[in-house]
């Protein structure tokens, strides 16, 4: 069991070697974090600060689960781009392009999660 709050925040941009990325991740559950060789997914929070952007990309090997917990972004999943906001859960296929976006004025929080327990195993393709 693990608190949030026991986690110090990590950059993205540190995990997955992109400069360009932008914002704050706490990883809660994975297999490093869990020392468990079974487990099946990886779970985290992920904050980003006005005008922040983590950039269009793809996971050719997992799925990806977001649910925003405060502010707002402009998210881009496939070919459409919306506003979301606080109560919003998204499900991105594996290999459909992704990004988001905060505003000048607007912070964001969300929970994600993978269908594969590693960082290493998701295959992130920036596009």
């Amino acid at each position: 069991m693990v608190h949030r709050d026991e986690l110090g925040y990590e950059l993205i941009s540190a995990l997955n070697h992109n400069p360009d990325d932008e914002g704050l991740v706490h990883r809660l559950v994975d297999r490093q974090l869990t020392d468990d060789p079974e487990c099946e997914f990886l779970t985290g929070v992920y904050r980003m600060e006005p005008g922040m952007k983590h950039p269009l990309h793809l996971h050719a090997d997992s799925a990806e689960f977001y649910y925003v917990l405060s502010g707002t972004a402009l998210f881009t999943v496939a070919d459409e781009q919306f506003e979301a906001g606080p109560g919003t859960a998204m499900y991105i296929p594996a290999n459909v392009g992704h990004a988001i976006e905060t505003s000048s004025a607007d912070s964001m929080e969300l929970l994600y999660s993978f269908s594969t327990p590693d960082l290493r195993g998701i295959g992130t393709r920036w596009l």
